[in-house]
């Protein structure tokens, strides 16, 4: 069962050996070595996950050794979701979390956040189902992820969850969003979720219960941001398009805050990304916390210039800066592991 109290950055299964200032000034040129790596992806193969016993197992007859990586790619996704959104079966949480896995192990091995470009919109469809369960991977509140981060997906009540490592998460997250839908369909689908956690409380809640779910949602943000800071500085504006693109495309019309809240939160999200954000931001989508408290805190009559809402979006602010610079310390371990523990 989940708490409020607020946010904690989960205790990396790497220990870093270099600090977080050194960190921020390696990555001012982390771009750049990252679109000379991204080059070399489309030639790259599937041959390690094919060989993971456990992703194969989770196939089960799907599995072919022989079958290219778009096809693995399809595989997963079809073994990993289900006929209805975000519910999910052991069977087809175990596939995820098999996949989250293989992939992120693969990664580590090439010591490079990529994976063939047919791959990753079946993964990004994927992840996005399990939208639920990463983000409470991100914020760490629910310590049953963290605990579980090692064994096999559960059942609670009748809501079956599956856990991973936050390192395997950004790894693979940061892997598929080279794909500007599929990060725009990752980072909306925790948009989605943050929109249900403040939808749900009360109107008269103090405390943890009311700033809780904003600080978690922001949280997962900043991981979305540090990622973002890790792609590529050439053809950043190019890729920012297309996130914006994407965006636009899935837009749909939402319905009062009244009549549904998590929906009217979300849709007044990402329709006002539509009409604010420009692709040549240098700090692309880096207000989104704001943004959605703001929402939510106008949409409730909270006061949008009340001293609780003004202290909360510099709370939120903290929380998204610190996980952004935990996501860039991962991906610069994962590249340089010889730096880390």
């Amino acid at each position: 069962m989940n708490d409020n109290t607020p946010p904690q950055t989960a205790r990396p299964r790497r220990t870093r050996l270099f600090v977080v200032a050194a960190t921020a000034l390696v990555l001012v040129g982390g771009g750049a070595v990252g679109y000379a790596l991204v080059a070399q992806d489309d030639r790259s193969t599937c041959e390690n996950l094919l060989s993971d016993a456990a992703l194969q197992r989770s196939l089960g007859d799907a599995y072919r050794e022989d079958m290219d990586c778009g096809t693995l790619g399809r595989a997963i996704e079809d073994a990993a979701t289900g006929s209805a959104p975000g519910r999910h079966t052991l069977p087809e949480a175990r596939t995820m979390q098999a996949a989250l896995a293989a992939v992120s192990g693969d990664i580590e091995q090439r010591q490079e956040p990529s994976i063939p470009a047919n791959l990753r919109a079946p993964l990004a469809a994927a992840l996005a189902d399990y939208a639920q369960d990463t983000y409470e991977i991100l914020s760490s509140v629910n310590g049953n992820y963290a605990r579980r981060a090692d064994g096999a997906p559960w059942q609670d009540g009748k809501t079956v969850r599956m856990s991973a490592h936050l390192d395997d998460l950004v790894n693979v997250i940061r892997a598929v969003s080279q794909a500007p839908a599929a990060y725009a369909d990752v980072r909306a689908a925790h948009v989605r979720t943050c929109a249900t956690h403040l939808a749900a409380v009360p109107s008269q809640a103090t405390g943890s219960v009311y700033t809780g779910p904003a600080r978690s949602c922001a949280v997962g943000l900043g991981y979305y941001d540090g990622i973002v800071d890790d792609l590529p500085k050439s053809g950043a504006a190019t890729w920012r398009s297309g996130v914006l693109k994407r965006l636009k495309a899935t837009a749909d019309s939402f319905p009062p805050y009244e009549v549904n809240r998590a929906q009217h939160i979300a849709g007044s999200w990402q329709q006002a990304v539509i009409e604010q954000v420009d692709s040549d931001q240098t700090q692309f989508l880096k207000d989104d916390s704001s943004r959605i408290v703001g929402i939510w805190t106008g949409a409730r009559g909270d006061g949008v210039d009340s001293k609780k809402v003004n202290d909360l979006e510099v709370t939120i602010a903290d929380d998204a800066n610190s996980s952004a610079m935990e996501a860039q310390e991962t991906l610069q371990c994962t590249r340089r592991p010889t730096e880390c523990g």
